[in-house]
């Protein structure tokens, strides 16, 4: 309950001040002051994006490009298959949650799962089960490891205060787009736990959108006779329809207008708030205009009584 009202309150002070951080980006003014704190969390925080993104790029383009890289992965997941079904699943599991965790999410795996787990239900359950686990210590070492860190390198970036005041908004339908967008999977895990949303609100669009990223591939996994071709290629785009890439096409483009609309509403409300907050301070001075002038009203009264009074003695 204390850990609960804390982050309430700290949710509470971080909209308000992004709140008026993001007013005057919109309205063309400078939100970013000099703060040597700020200025070293965002060093450090981009040092740690371009290496990890080194590794990360390292690690696809190996995945991609070198044939026999791809064999490797695929002998450590089917040497821990050959353990045993339930003890195999356990073991691809494991790496499938370690993926997610470091954000090297791949396709392949959920194909190699497929086509090495039996059966295809089994290899859905072990994906899915791996990766919804793995997605959510992710959004809580976001929301309670990283996130006074990231505030502090991000609260002056209007792309970051924008995605925080969307999902604020809109929490329930801003996760579901996430889930379903073709995004890297560590701003699906990690990103979110820095946004004002409840565990609830993050864990079942999360879970529908694993699963049916999850089902899919491990669908096509189990329906393979041979993984010579992806195995050779590594190329995965051959086993989607073009009817889905069309309209995958279709939905991110709606996403984004959606996003748009969305933004636009969010700085409409903070116009209105800020208007009805002039207004109300307007009020308020009114109203104590109003007291004074009834004060002073009730003081000469009293004052002209006394007089009359001792005018009416001295008579």
């Amino acid at each position: 309950m204390i850990m609960q009202n804390r982050d309430q309150q700290f949710y509470a002070n971080q909209s308000k001040e992004l709140r008026q951080k993001y007013k005057k980006a919109k309205d063309g003014s400078s939100t970013s002051e000099h703060n040597p704190k700020r200025d070293k969390a965002q060093k450090v925080l981009f040092i740690i994006m371009v290496l990890y993104s080194i590794i990360l790029v390292t690690f696809v383009l190996l995945l991609y490009w070198v044939r026999d890289f791809r064999y490797y992965c695929f002998n450590v997941l089917n040497d821990f298959n050959e353990q045993g079904q339930y003890i195999g699943a356990f073991y691809i599991g494991i790496i499938g949650l370690w993926f997610v965790l470091t954000g090297f999410n791949v396709v392949l795996y959920d194909i190699l799962a497929g086509f090495l787990i039996h059966p295809f239900w089994f290899a859905l359950i072990t994906v899915s089960l791996a990766k919804f686990l793995a997605k959510y210590i992710g959004f809580l070492i976001g929301r309670y490891i990283l996130r006074n860190f990231i505030y502090t390198a991000m609260n002056e970036n209007i792309y970051f205060i924008t995605c925080y005041l969307a999902t604020e908004r809109k929490p329930t339908k801003v996760m579901y787009l996430i889930q379903f967008l073709a995004i890297p999977t560590i701003f699906k895990t990690y990103a979110c736990g820095l946004f004002r949303i409840t565990h609830w609100e993050f864990l079942h669009p999360t879970f529908f959108g694993t699963v049916v990223w999850a089902g899919f591939w491990v669908y096509m996994g189990s329906n393979l006779d041979s993984l010579s071709d992806v195995l050779q290629s590594g190329d995965t785009s051959n086993y989607v329809p073009l009817w889905l890439k069309f309209t995958m096409v279709i939905i991110v483009a709606l996403i984004v207008y959606y996003f748009i609309r969305l933004t636009n509403s969010i700085y409409t409300e903070i116009q209105n708030d800020a208007s009805l907050a002039d207004l109300s301070h307007i009020l308020e001075k009114e109203d104590e205009e109003q007291e004074k002038l009834l004060i002073y009203n009730q003081i000469n009264e009293e004052t002209q009584i006394q007089e009359d009074d001792e005018n009416s003695n001295n008579t």
